[in-house]
């Protein structure tokens, strides 16, 4: 029963089929008619629409999850595909179940669950061995998978050199940070005892600011005391004469 769309994409150097064309069942139905329509011209957001409001009318369809879960995985919307696509899988068609796993498979690959794909594949061919679309993506993922394995070694030796180049860079920046802390305490201490030295020049200086003035103080006061003696001796040296007494002449 499945009509495959095939759309293919590079990816790591390999292509992929997609089987995403919705189910036509029930043509007669309008709203899954117009789903089909809309799809069938790339108009993901209307298809969706339309299969969602037939999803309304019969919320227990598989087909009607099916056909939503094929227009979420076109919107790239892989989370919400997969719960539309585990709804559909209680088809009691196994030829629809069959397509569900395929899809299952590749809706994992995209979201990169490698685990997941290869058994939705598994599960797609034990339902149709002849499937060789899912026979090719089973390859392509147990490949992928192989690839990622041989990659890991190298990964986890760019991860631990990158972890230590990075541990380096750290403990480098730790004792750049200390001899920086320590230099700045060194210019911290010598402008303290710079300061301290100034200080006590100052001090010094005014202390014999304070000697010198009492010096010139202790002279003063003797060049005053030198001059009132002076003064003394000369007054007594110029005391009068005694009076003289004149008679007259007469």
């Amino acid at each position: 029963m499945r009509n495959l769309l095939f759309l293919t994409i590079l990816i790591c150097s390999a292509v992929l089929f997609f089987n995403t064309e919705p189910v036509r069942a029930n043509l007669d139905r309008g709203k899954i008619k117009k789903g089909i329509e809309a799809f069938d011209n790339s108009q993901w957001d209307e298809s969706l629409q339309h299969f969602q409001d037939a999803l309304l009318d019969d919320p227990d369809n598989p087909v009607a999850h099916y056909n939503v879960a094929e227009a979420l995985y076109k919107k790239q919307k892989y989370e919400e595909a997969l719960s539309s696509y585990e709804k559909a899988l209680n088809s009691p068609d196994a030829n629809i179940r069959q397509n569900v796993h395929y899809n299952l498979g590749n809706t994992y690959y995209q979201m990169n669950k490698y685990q997941e794909a290869i058994q939705s594949y598994i599960k797609a061919l034990e339902l149709n061995p002849d499937d060789e679309d899912a026979k090719h993506n089973l390859e392509l993922v147990r490949a992928k998978l192989k690839e990622m394995a041989q990659k890991q070694p190298m990964q986890n030796q760019q991860q631990q050199q990158q972890q230590s180049g990075e541990q380096q860079q750290q403990q480098q920046n730790q004792e750049d940070q200390q001899q920086g802390d320590q230099q700045q305490m060194a210019n911290a201490e010598e402008k303290d005892k710079s300061k301290d030295q100034q200080q006590q020049q100052q001090m010094q200086e005014t202390d014999k600011k304070k000697e010198l003035s009492k010096e010139e103080a202790e002279r003063i006061l003797q060049a005053l005391r030198s001059d009132e003696k002076e003064n003394q001796k000369l007054r007594r040296q110029k005391a009068p004469a005694g009076r003289v007494k004149v008679e007259k002449d007469w």
